[in-house]
C-alpha cells in the first residue's frame, strides 16, 4: 500500500460498489459462438496407379541425360530382370498406397480377386484396362466416396504433343503391339466421376491440370445449356489436383535421385528428406560422408517416436503440418486438405516436402486447388538442424562405437518451439491475439508424455485468450487429442484439462463437439467426478459443473445419458457443500444453470429433482444469496421447472404454486437483473395457468375500482391527509377493511397478477418493457379490460405536475392496509387521483408505458426472455487464469488506478494542511455563481473534480465552478416522480451519483460526470408498503459497510446493503415522529484497530435526536436519546453531525430554532450488555444560538471547525464551533448585487474550505477565498 494513499481514514478497506461483470458490462451471450453444422466429410477409400514406364525404351522427342535417374519406388530396374523389376515397382506403389489409404486395407483381405480390390495396379496397359480399372474401384468404394487416380508417365510421351490433343489425353500404351496411344481426360473423367484426387507425375504435369479444369468448366456449361435436368457436374469444384511439374516443364532427372522424385515425396516422405539433405549438404560437412549408409537404415522404427527413425519422421510430420497450417488463411480450406480426410492430408503433406525438392531442381510442383510454395520458409532451417543433430549423432556412433546412447529426444526441435510459443504467449497482452503457428506442434507434442503437461498448460493459457484462439484450436484440429487425453487423464494436468474443455464448450456449440465427450463413458465421467472431489479447487470444479451444463443444454438424448450418470445427486451433494455464503458463487451458479438445463423440457429431470428435495432445499434457499448473481441464477431454474411441467397432476401444481409464491417475495430484490428474471420466470407461470390468469385481471380491475370508490366518498367528506385525528383514521381503516372492500387475499393467481402489475410501474426501463409484455399478454384478450383503460384514460386531466401525482394506494398503504412482506403492494402505486373544482369525483391518471405489439399466436416464454444465461455461459469464454484489470499490476487499468489514488491522496493532504492555516478564516469571496433553471433540492460538491452537482425535481446538473461551464444534465430520477435528495457513493473511487424521488424510488448514476460513458448502474424501489410523501425522503450511506439508509415512513428507517444489493431489517425509531435528519459514522477508528464503528444518527420532527449501534440486534439497537431539554421549544431537527475523524466524541446537532447544540459521548455511562453507550436524556449540551426560530439549513465541515447556517431572512452565516461567528453573506457579488435568497442546501466542500448555496430564488453560490467572480448562464 502506498504510504501516501494509507491514511486514518482507512479508505483502503472501503469496497468499491457495482464493480462486478454483472454491473460493468452488458448481459448479453457470447457472439461467437460457432453453431453451424460441419459438412459430411468426404472418405478416401480406393485408388487406381497407372504406370506408364517402358523400362529400357527413350519415347519419342523425349531426352534424357547421361546418366540419369532410373529408380522407380526406389527400386532400381537396371540391377534386375525386366520382369522382376515391373513387379517389385508394381508392388511397391500398391504397398505405400495401401498404408496412405486405412480404409482400403481392410477391404483387400475380403478380395482373393486382385482385380477387384479398392486399389487397382496396371503397368503399361491399354485404354479398356485403365477404364476397367475406373470402373471397378468406384463400384467397389461407391459414389461417394473419392478415389486416387495415380499417373506415371516417365515413359510415355510428353502430354503437351499434339497427338494428346494438347494435353486433354494422357498416354498409355497398346499392349498388343506395344505403341503409344491416349486416353481422353473427358473419358476418365466420366468413368472416374467426382470426387477424386488426381496425381500426375510426368513432364508438363500442370499443363493436363489446366486442361482437366476448362473441360470441367465445359461441361458445367453444357449442363446449365441443357436445362439443368441432371446433377450439376462438379469435376472443378470435388476434384484435387496434385502435379509434380509445371506447364512447359520436364521431370529432373539427377542420377542421385529416383526418377519418380515428386512420387516418394508423397508416399516416403522421411527417406526421400533424408536423400534430398544428404545430396544438398554433403559438400559443407564432412561427417555426412559417414552416413550414407544410415540413410535407408535409421536404426529404429518410424512408429516409436524413442527412436531415431521415430524421431525424425516425428519432426518432419510436424513441420510439415505446421507448415500447411500457415499456407491457407482460409482455414475451411485448411480443413479441406489437411484434416478432414487422413490420406489427402498425407498426400498434401507430402506435396508441401516435394516443393522445396523439386524447386532445388527449378521445378514447381502445381496443386488445385492453388497452394502458395513455401520453399524457402525458415522453419525449414529447424528441420535441417534435426537432421544435423541426429546425423551427426550417428557419425559419432560410427567412429565410438563405444559411445553411450542419448535418452530422450537428441534433437531439440519441440523444446524450441515451445520455448517460442511461451515466449508468445508472455510478450503479447492479455487482449491482443498470440501468434498461433506452433499449433500444429504442439498437437504432435500432446502424442509425448514428456512434454504432455507443459503442453496442455500452454494450450489453457492459449484458449484462455478467447473466442479467437478457440476458433484456432478448433481448426488446427487438436480436439480428437484433447478427448483421447479425457480416457486416462492424470492428477498432474486434470485442472488444465477442465479449463481447455470449458473454453471449448463455451464456443463451441456444435452437437459433434458434445458428441465426441458423451459417446464414451470415461469422458463424461471425468466431469461428473470432478464435480464434488476435494482436492480441486473451487474454480475447477465450477468449470466442470459449467463443462456439464452445456452438455445438457437444449439435448434431451444428452440430458438422458448425464441423468444416467447420476448428475442430479452429484449437484445436490454440490449445492449441499456450498451452502455456507463464504464458499465460491461461481460454483453455486453453475450447479443452478446445470439443473437448469437439465430440467428444460425434461420432465424426468424435473421429478428426479422432486424427489430428491433439491427444489426446496437448495433452489429457493438461493433466493436469499447474498450475491446478486446467484440470486437470479436460482430465479431462473426455478423459471425453467415452471416452463417445463406439462402433465397435469396435483403434485406438480403444488409444486408450481410453492415456487410462485417464493418467487414474489423476491420481486422487491434490489438488483435489476434478479427482478428482470422474476419477471421471465412468472412468465411462464402465467403462460400454465393462462385462463386463471386472465380471471385474475378482471377481479383485480373490479375491486380496485371498487377501492377507487369508497376512496372518493372519504375524500368528499375530508381529504384524507399523512397525520389525520386517531378517530377519522381509525374510521377510515375500518371502512375500507369492510368485507365487502378488503381486497382478495390468499388467491395465489390474484397475488401473482398485482406483483406483475407492480413490476409494470418498476424503477428500471428493462423491468418494466418485460412485465408490460406479460401484462399485455394476458390484458388484450379481455374487452372489458380494455375498455375500462379506455375510460380511464379518457379522464385524465391535464395537470401533470409532481404534486399531482399522489396516488390513493399510497394514501392506503399509510393507514397500514398493506403490510411490508405483501407481494402486492406495487400495484396501488400505479393509480393517482386528481380532484378538479368542479365536479362530482376524482380523476384518475395511470402513467402506461408504450407497449410493443405482440404477434397473436406469441407465448409469454417467446416474447418475454433474458440473456442472463447466455451472459453466465460466455463468461467462461473470458480469461479465467488471468487476474482482473484492477488486480493486474501490467494493465493500464491498475496503472491507472494507482495513479488516480496517489493523486487523490496527495490531493487530500494539501488541502488539510491549507485548512489547518486556513480553516478558521471568513468565507465570504464568491467563486462562482449561476441562476438555475429551476427550484435546486440538492447541492454538493464532487470531492477530487471541481465541480457541483445540482439535483432539482428532474434533472441533475453537473457543473465545472473553475471553468464556469455545464459538464453534464440529465434525467435523474425517472418519469414518475420528483428527486427530493442526493448524495455521493465511492467518492474517494469511482464516484456514484445516488437520487430518490418522492416515490421512494432509488437511482444510482454511474459515470454521472461523464457524458459518454455515463450510465444507470441500478435502480430499485426502497420500500413500497406506504409512500408518505409528507415525510422528508433523506439518504445516507455508510461507506465501510456499504448501507443505504433511507427515511420516508414513520417508526422506521429504511436499510439496503449496496453491495449485496439486498434489504436489510428496517431500524425501528420508536416514534411517531418523522425523521428530519439524519447521518452516520461507520469509518474504523485509530483507537479502535480493524473494528468498525457502525453508529447512526437520527434527528426528528420534535427536537430529539436519537443514536443507534448498528451492530446490535433490532430491538437494543437505540443506545443513546437525548435532546428532551430542546424539545420544550417545539423545534426540529434541522442538521445532525459527526465529524469523520470524530476523536473527541463531540456530536452536532442543528435545531430550527436556531440552537446548535454539542453533545459529548465521552460522558454517557457505560453500563453492561451489547451496548457502548447509555441514554443521556438529562444531561446539559453545550448550545449555541446562532438565528432566532427561523434557521433553515445548516452545513458542518468535515476537517474546519466551522458551519453554515441558512435562515429564512435570506442570509448565509458562518460560525466556528466555539460560537464565534466569522462572516455573513447576505448579497450576491457584482454591480447592485441582488440578496441573497433564503437557502435551502448548504455543503461545505468534503476536504477544501469552500461552500456551496442553493437558494429559493433558485441560485446556486459557491464561496471560497477565489476575489474573480464568475457566472454562468443557460
Amino acid at each position: 500500500m502506498d504510504p501516501l494513499y494509507n491514511d486514518d481514514d482507512g479508505e483502503h478497506r472501503i469496497r468499491v460498489l457495482f464493480n462486478d461483470p454483472i454491473h460493468k458490462e452488458e448481459i448479453v451471450g457470447n457472439k461467437n459462438i460457432i453453431t453451424q453444422i460441419e459438412e459430411t466429410k468426404v472418405r478416401t477409400n480406393g485408388a487406381v496407379i497407372i504406370i506408364i514406364s517402358m523400362i529400357g525404351i527413350i519415347p519419342p522427342e523425349k531426352q534424357r541425360i547421361t546418366p540419369c535417374a532410373v529408380k522407380e519406388t526406389w527400386v532400381d530396374p537396371t540391377q534386375l530382370d525386366l520382369t522382376k523389376a515391373k513387379n517389385r515397382i508394381k508392388e511397391n506403389l500398391k504397398r505405400q498406397f495401401t498404408s496412405i489409404l486405412p480404409q482400403a486395407q481392410k477391404k483387400i483381405s475380403r478380395y482373393n480377386d486382385r482385380d477387384r480390390g479398392p486399389i487397382r495396379v496396371e503397368m503399361d496397359c491399354a485404354p479398356n484396362k485403365v477404364f476397367s480399372a475406373c470402373d471397378q474401384v468406384r463400384k467397389n468404394v461407391g459414389k461417394a466416396s473419392r478415389v486416387i487416380f495415380y499417373y506415371n508417365g516417365h515413359g510415355a510421351m510428353s502430354c503437351a504433343h499434339p497427338s494428346s490433343e494438347n494435353g486433354r489425353s494422357i498416354w498409355v500404351v497398346n499392349g498388343t503391339i506395344m505403341h503409344y496411344t491416349v486416353v481422353s481426360l473427358t473419358n476418365l473423367m466420366e468413368r472416374l466421376e467426382a470426387p477424386a484426387l488426381y496425381i500426375w507425375d510426368c513432364d508438363n504435369a500442370g499443363l493436363i491440370v489446366q486442361r482437366f479444369n476448362e473441360i470441367a468448366r465445359e461441361k458445367k456449361e453444357i449442363w446449365k445449356n441443357a436445362g439443368r435436368d441432371t446433377p450439376e457436374p462438379r469435376f472443378e469444384e470435388e476434384c484435387l489436383h496434385l502435379a509434380a511439374c509445371s506447364k512447359d516443364q520436364v521431370l529432373p532427372q539427377n542420377p542421385e535421385m529416383p526418377a519418380d522424385m515428386y512420387t516418394s515425396c508423397l508416399t516416403s516422405t522421411v527417406k526421400t528428406a533424408l536423400h534430398y539433405w544428404f545430396h544438398q549438404q554433403k559438400i559443407t560437412n564432412i561427417h555426412i560422408i559417414d552416413c550414407i549408409e544410415y540413410l535407408d537404415n535409421i536404426p529404429g522404427k518410424y512408429s516409436a517416436r524413442s527412436t531415431m527413425a521415430g524421431e525424425l519422421d516425428w519432426v518432419l510430420t510436424a513441420v510439415l503440418d505446421t507448415l500447411a497450417w500457415q499456407i491457407e488463411p482460409d482455414y475451411d480450406r485448411f480443413k479441406e486438405l489437411f484434416r478432414n480426410c487422413k490420406p489427402v492430408g498425407l498426400l498434401f503433406r507430402g506435396h508441401i516436402l516435394a516443393d522445396r525438392v523439386m524447386r532445388a531442381y527449378n521445378v514447381a510442383p502445381v496443386t488445385h486447388p492453388r497452394l502458395p510454395s513455401l520453399a524457402g520458409h525458415p522453419l525449414w532451417r529447424s528441420w535441417d538442424l534435426a537432421l544435423d543433430s541426429i546425423m551427426t549423432e550417428l557419425s559419432l556412433r560410427k567412429i565410438r562405437p563405444s559411445r553411450p546412447a542419448l535418452h530422450g529426444q537428441i534433437s531439440t526441435f519441440f523444446f524450441d518451439q515451445l520455448t517460442e510459443f511461451k515466449v508468445n504467449l508472455t510478450q503479447y497482452g492479455k487482449h491482443d491475439k498470440v501468434d498461433s503457428r506452433q499449433l500444429p506442434v504442439l498437437l504432435q507434442m500432446l502424442m509425448s508424455a514428456q512434454y504432455r503437461t507443459e503442453t496442455l498448460e500452454l494450450v489453457g493459457k492459449f484458449l484462455d485468450r478467447g473466442p479467437y484462439a478457440v476458433q484456432k484450436f478448433l481448426d488446427v484440429g487438436i480436439l480428437p487429442y484433447i478427448r483421447q487425453l479425457l480416457t486416462t487423464p492424470s492428477r498432474d494436468y486434470k485442472y488444465i484439462m477442465v479449463l481447455i474443455w470449458a473454453k471449448i464448450l463455451a464456443t463451441d456449440r456444435r452437437h459433434s463437439t458434445a458428441d465426441v465427450v458423451l459417446n464414451q463413458p470415461e469422458c463424461r465421467r471425468f466431469f461428473v467426478n470432478m464435480l464434488n472431489d476435494p482436492d480441486m479447487r473451487l474454480q475447477t470444479r465450477a468449470m466442470s459443473c459449467f463443462c456439464l451444463s452445456i452438455l445438457a443444454k437444449n439435448s434431451q438424448k444428452n440430458q438422458e445419458i448425464l441423468l444416467g450418470e447420476n448428475l442430479i445427486k452429484e449437484l445436490d451433494d454440490c449445492l449441499m457443500d456450498m451452502s455456507s455464503p463464504n464458499k465460491s458463487s461461481k460454483l453455486q451458479n453453475c450447479a443452478v444453470l446445470c439443473l437448469a438445463n437439465l430440467w428444460d423440457r425434461n420432465e424426468k429431470a424435473l421429478w428426479a429433482s422432486v424427489r430428491a428435495n433439491t427444489i426446496d432445499n437448495h433452489v429457493i434457499k438461493l433466493l436469499d444469496h447474498p450475491h446478486p448473481e446467484t440470486r437470479t441464477s436460482a430465479v431462473y431454474a426455478l423459471g425453467t421447472f415452471l416452463n417445463t411441467r406439462r402433465k397435469e397432476s396435483d403434485h406438480g401444481e403444488s409444486i408450481e404454486h410453492r415456487i410462485a409464491s417464493n418467487l414474489l417475495k423476491t420481486c422487491g430484490d434490489g438488483s435489476p437483473l434478479v427482478r428482470k428474471e422474476v419477471v421471465v420466470a412468472l412468465s411462464r407461470y402465467v403462460q400454465q395457468y393462462e385462463q386463471r390468469f386472465q380471471s385474475a385481471a378482471v377481479t383485480v380491475n373490479e375491486e380496485v375500482m371498487t377501492i377507487r370508490q369508497r376512496v372518493s366518498i372519504c375524500e368528499d367528506e375530508e381529504s384524507v391527509s399523512t397525520s389525520p385525528s386517531l378517530n377519522k383514521k381509525l374510521a377510515l381503516k375500518n371502512t375500507l377493511l369492510s368485507p365487502q372492500s378488503r381486497l382478495t387475499s390468499g388467491n395465489k393467481f390474484v397475488e401473482t397478477w398485482k406483483c406483475l402489475k407492480g413490476l409494470e410501474k418498476d424503477p428500471h426501463q428493462e423491468v418494466r418493457e418485460l412485465a408490460s409484455k406479460v401484462v399485455f399478454y394476458i390484458e388484450k384478450n379481455i374487452p372489458k379490460l380494455h375498455n375500462s383503460r379506455k375510460s380511464s384514460e379518457t379522464a385524465i386531466g391535464s395537470d401533470s405536475s409532481p404534486e399531482s401525482r399522489s396516488s390513493p394506494g399510497s394514501n392506503l398503504s399509510n393507514l397500514g392496509l398493506m403490510g411490508p412482506t405483501s407481494p402486492i403492494v406495487y400495484h396501488y402505486s400505479q393509480y393517482s387521483s386528481k380532484r378538479t373544482i368542479f365536479g362530482k369525483g376524482p380523476k384518475f391518471e395511470e402513467f402506461e408505458e408504450e407497449r410493443p405489439p405482440t404477434h397473436p399466436e406469441e407465448s409469454p416464454a417467446q416474447i418475454v426472455k433474458t440473456e442472463f444465461p447466455d451472459w453466465c455461459e460466455a463468461s467462461f469464454a473470458k480469461p479465467l487464469l488471468s487476474k482482473g484489470q484492477e488486480s493486474d499490476p501490467n494493465s493500464e487499468l491498475f496503472v491507472h488506478n494507482q495513479i488516480r489514488d496517489r493523486k487523490h491522496a496527495e490531493k487530500k493532504r494539501k488541502a488539510r494542511a491549507e485548512l489547518e492555516k486556513r480553516g478558521h478564516e471568513k468565507i465570504e469571496a464568491q467563486i462562482f455563481g449561476i441562476k438555475h433553471n429551476s427550484r435546486p433540492h440538492r447541492v454538493n460538491f464532487h470531492p477530487f473534480e471541481p465541480y457541483i452537482y445540482v439535483v432539482d425535481d428532474t434533472y441533475c446538473s453537473i457543473l465545472d465552478f473553475e471553468c464556469s461551464q455545464t459538464v453534464h444534465k440529465f434525467e435523474c430520477c425517472g418519469r414518475r416522480g420528483s428527486a427530493r435528495d442526493a448524495i455521493l457513493l465511492n467518492p474517494h473511487k469511482k464516484p456514484f451519483l445516488c437520487v430518490v424521488n418522492n416515490e421512494a424510488e432509488v437511482f444510482v448514476w454511474r459515470a454521472f460526470e461523464d457524458p459518454q460513458t455515463f450510465s444507470l448502474a441500478t435502480a430499485f424501489k426502497a420500500f413500497a408498503e406506504g409512500v408518505n410523501k409528507k415525510i422528508p425522503m433523506i439518504l445516507n450511506y455508510g461507506e465501510f459497510t456499504s448501507n443505504l439508509f433511507v427515511t420516508g415512513q414513520l417508526k422506521r428507517i429504511v436499510s439496503w446493503n449496496l453491495f449485496k444489493e439486498t434489504r436489510y431489517p428496517d431500524i425501528q425509531t420508536m416514534t411517531e415522529m418523522p425523521l428530519t435528519a439524519m447521518t452516520v459514522f461507520d469509518r474504523t477508528t485509530p483507537d479502535s484497530g480493524d473494528q468498525q464503528e457502525n453508529l447512526l444518527l437520527a434527528g426528528f420532527y420534535d427536537g430529539v435526536c436519537k443514536l443507534f449501534d448498528l451492530r446490535n440486534p433490532t430491538h437494543s439497537q437505540i443506545v443513546q436519546r437525548f435532546g428532551e431539554s430542546v424539545r420544550s421549544k417545539s423545534t426540529s431537527v434541522v442538521n445532525v453531525h459527526i465529524k469523520p475523524n470524530n476523536d473527541n466524541k463531540i456530536i452536532y446537532t442543528a435545531h430550527s430554532s436556531g440552537d446548535m447544540c454539542f453533545w459529548d459521548l465521552r460522558k454517557s455511562r457505560c453500563g453492561g450488555g451489547q451496548s457502548r453507550y447509555q441514554p443521556l436524556a438529562h444531561e446539559a449540551p453545550k448550545t449555541l444560538s446562532v438565528v432566532n426560530n427561523n434557521l433553515k439549513t445548516v452545513a458542518f465541515h468535515n476537517y474546519a471547525p466551522v458551519m453554515a447556517c441558512g435562515c429564512y431572512d435570506q442570509g448565509i452565516r458562518i460560525w466556528n464551533i466555539w460560537g464565534d461567528k466569522l462572516n455573513d453573506i447576505k448579497f450576491h457579488e457584482g454591480f447592485m448585487g441582488q440578496r441573497v435568497g433564503p437557502s435551502i442546501s448548504l455543503a461545505f466542500h468534503p476536504f477544501e474550505y469552500k461552500l456551496v448555496s442553493a437558494g429559493l430564488d433558485n441560485c446556486v453560490t459557491v464561496y471560497g477565498k477565489s476575489t474573480q467572480p464568475q457566472s454562468l448562464r443557460y
